[in-house]
């Protein structure tokens, strides 16, 4: 009998070489506040990052937006805690 990985856990978290910086690029439609949202959850899991740092562009036909933040991660928790809250918030479509 096979399990099924549980969503919320990165597979190969072990791999990650922590501490380090790591840019997530997140993507959403451009009618949700999505910068504040992403915001937002990197500050909860990631006291030091600066919002100010966040780049942003909007898609070609200018129905998503692109997010792109860079975070110090010192933990494995860290890591799983935001996908996790990436994963779970409406506004958000992709995270990579």
């Amino acid at each position: 009998m096979s399990t099924s990985p549980n969503p919320m856990t990165v597979q190969n978290i072990e791999a990650w070489q922590l501490p380090r910086t790591h840019a997530f690029k997140v993507l959403g439609e451009m009618q949700y506040p999505l910068a504040q949202v992403v915001a937002n959850i990197a500050c909860k899991h990631c006291p030091s990052f600066d919002a100010s740092t966040m780049t942003m562009r909007p898609s070609s036909g200018g129905k998503y937006l692109s997010v792109t933040i860079e975070v110090y991660l010192e933990t494995h928790q860290q890591i799983n805690a935001l996908y996790a809250d990436f994963n779970a918030a409406p506004e958000i479509k992709l995270v990579y």
